[in-house]
């Protein structure tokens, strides 16, 4: 099994970052300066969840590809559902 940095950040963690960014932005009583600074953490923080949603889809893709490729991998429409 292969070793984490501990200076990487974990998917959780980055959410909750992004969760957090989101959350100031919307409370929408932040001068310039601070919005921009909370939109800056929080396109870092979404950066940060899609590389490491995209490398765990990677190694889904090379699990199911190794036992067989029995299951077939679909994407996900989010946009659809209700959240």
């Amino acid at each position: 099994m292969t070793k984490k940095k501990t200076d990487e950040p974990t998917f959780e963690a980055a959410l909750q970052s992004l969760e957090q960014s989101v959350d100031r932005l919307e409370e929408g009583n932040l001068p310039l300066s601070d919005a921009l600074l909370a939109f800056e953490e929080g396109l870092k923080a979404s950066n940060v969840c899609r590389a490491l949603l995209d490398d765990a889809r990677q190694r889904v893709e090379v699990l199911v590809e190794k036992n067989g490729g029995e299951f077939e991998l679909e994407a996900l429409d989010i946009e659809d559902e209700d959240v």
